[in-house]
């Protein structure tokens, strides 16, 4: 089986119809005169349309040159297929550069400002005004886009009757730039000077980063990023701009914006200020669509939250905010965007999901006022493993039970100890997960498949289970509580993952979590005033959620839990030295497992 949608055939649109439509390149002008650009498309039709919006700050669309510059924008183009299913299925399409990126005035204070949410209630405005529009607005987007398509309705516009956050945050703070309350430097480092390229129009520089990423991660190979730069500069002129308009003069502008690193290396607490050095009072929070949730359920909007198990930490993200807004909640086998599918002990595919035929389905019934094709489940998630998609009412999915299993010398059991012991591990600092993690496809489209797991376990912590007497699923959050001593630091941070290991000893990824010391409160607030240092030699426990999964481990394979002190690949270090597990009768480490019931197929 594969990740194709579960219902078939009935929810493919391939092949897609490339309708005529008229496109249109234009300035919106907003409320303090500072000229937005977009591109409007409109399908030849006499009646009135509804319309989707999607806003970015990666370039709204470049000019090619020539016959293979147009293939290579094509290819750059991850929206091209969407936009063309929307258009065959009587939708209007507008691409926005947001302000302060592209071809668009202003400068970007800091991502998802006030004035960026307030300019995309003056487009919804504008687009109503249009004589081709019905009145009814959705948005979509990935990432960055997503999270402007969520943020949109805190405008509480009423033409917008629906949105897709697609493989988008929802807390800025743990979702993706301190994880566990750690640094994800490796994403703020390489996003950062990919918008700084952007800002500047250096497109082909922007997009040279992301391929010579992905060719060291697929093929280990060291591609000159100077050299995939020219000839990018050879096949496009950088974004496309409006005319009339003078291009240089938005890119001057954007020479102000955010350095999101630089930011992000003042940051240790959710609300540590003055890390905006021209809004000395705000946080991560101010930015975050999580803190505007209140007035984003107040629009009534339809939300659907999407992403995937692979898709860094933002399937977290999508039940997050599902469990907040409602909706519908879809999580697939996917890396960042859904272009890559995941299996165990397997290099990632090609996605056979037809993510466009899913959310013009969700649309149109919210836009156009078409039945929805399914089952009627608002929750729709892939077992992995097993291959299966399966529905729910609720995340997480009824009927789940915990199963816990405690640490052992090496090993994961049932029973609690009864004697007391520890494991003493010096922090290896050159331990991580690798170019092929779910955190490095955040910037670049490298499969997220763990392929050296038993390798770079050797440098890690691992205690294993006995081989499974039968098939086991895992849905849901495992959580872990471990009670440990930094022998020789105030400060640390445990990564934990969770992996299946096959008779033949080979190592498959499943999930993965980590926690600060520093931030251990039993909320795990990430506040300053819940900050607590560690007393050298002193036991404190740590007790964090691993990122939510569906899985299922095959009879006679091994449940792993591999613990680290690092990931040099993506996080900051916080210390080094050496650590004590506790394995005591009063000092119980375990991990938990949300179990759901094995049923068979079609049922």
């Amino acid at each position: 089986m594969t990740d194709a949608h579960w219902l078939g055939a009935k929810a493919a649109l391939m092949p897609i119809a490339e309708v005529e439509a008229l496109r249109q390149t234009r300035v919106v002008r907003m409320r303090d005169g500072v000229g937005i650009a977009i591109d409007v498309f409109v399908p030849r039709a006499t009646a009135p349309v509804a319309t989707i919006i999607r806003q970015t700050r990666y370039a709204r669309s470049l000019v090619p040159r020539g016959a293979l510059g147009r293939l290579a924008v094509s290819t750059i183009d991850h929206n091209l297929r969407m936009r063309r299913a929307f258009l065959a299925a009587g939708f209007a399409w507008v691409d926005v550069d947001v302000r302060g990126s592209g071809a668009s005035g202003g400068t970007q204070p800091f991502p998802w400002h006030p004035g960026e949410v307030r300019d995309g209630g003056e487009l919804v405005d504008w687009i109503v005004g249009q004589p081709w529009s019905s009145g009814k607005v959705g948005s979509l987007g990935v990432s960055y886009d997503g999270t402007c398509a969520e943020m949109l309705l805190v405008n509480r516009h009423p033409a917008v009757r629906a949105v897709a956050p697609l493989f988008a945050l929802f807390d800025a703070y743990t979702d993706i730039a301190f994880p566990g309350g750690v640094h994800l430097t490796f994403f703020t480092e390489h996003w950062g000077k990919f918008n700084a390229m952007l800002d500047r129009n250096a497109t082909h520089e922007a997009f040279a980063q992301a391929i010579t990423m992905m060719a060291e991660a697929r093929w280990r190979a060291k591609f000159p990023q100077r050299a995939i730069a020219a000839v990018l500069g050879r096949l496009q002129r950088g974004v496309r701009p409006v005319d009339g308009e003078p291009l240089d003069a938005a890119v001057a502008a954007h020479a102000a914006n955010y350095d999101v690193h630089a930011g992000a290396t003042k940051i240790t607490h959710r609300d540590d200020r003055g890390l905006i050095a021209t809004h000395l009072d705000d946080t991560i929070d101010s930015f975050s669509p999580r803190a505007f949730a209140g007035d984003t359920a107040a629009s009534g909007a339809a939300v659907y939250s999407y992403s995937g198990w692979r898709d860094g930490a933002y399937a977290g993200a999508a039940i997050a905010r599902h469990r907040t807004l409602g909706g519908s909640l879809t999580i697939g086998p996917w890396s960042h965007g859904g272009r890559l599918q995941l299996a165990p002990f397997a290099p990632g595919a090609t996605t056979a999901f037809d993510h466009a035929a899913e959310l013009v389905g969700f649309f149109a019934h919210h836009l156009q006022g078409r039945p929805i094709a399914g089952d009627g489940k608002p929750v729709h998630y892939f077992t992995m493993g097993e291959r299966r998609w399966k529905s729910a009412d609720t995340w997480p999915p009824p009927g789940t039970t915990t199963r816990t299993l405690y640490l052992g010398p090496r090993s994961l059991v049932d029973a609690a100890p009864t004697t007391d012991a520890r494991d003493r591990h010096r922090v290896d600092p050159t331990a991580g997960t690798g170019a092929r993690s779910r955190w490095r496809c955040m910037i670049a489209p490298v499969p997220p498949d763990y392929p050296d797991r038993a390798a770079r376990d050797a440098k890690l912590l691992c205690y294993d289970s006995a081989p499974l007497p039968a098939p086991l699923e895992v849905t849901g959050t495992p959580a872990v509580t471990l009670h440990v001593a930094w022998l020789d630091a105030d400060d640390g941070a445990i990564f934990a993952h969770l992996e299946d290991v096959a008779p033949d000893g080979a190592v498959a990824h499943v999930t993965e979590g980590n926690l600060r010391a520093l931030h251990r409160a039993a909320a795990r607030t990430f506040r300053r005033a819940d900050a607590a240092r560690v007393v050298p030699g002193e036991v404190v426990e740590l007790a964090f959620d691993l990122l939510p999964v569906s899985y299922r481990f095959a009879a006679g394979h091994r449940i792993r839990l591999a613990l680290a002190g690092a990931d040099a690949d993506s996080f900051a270090p916080v210390s080094a030295g050496t650590i004590e597990v506790q394995r005591t009768r009063t000092h119980a480490s375990r991990v938990d497992l949300p179990v759901m019931p094995i049923t068979p197929p079609g049922r």
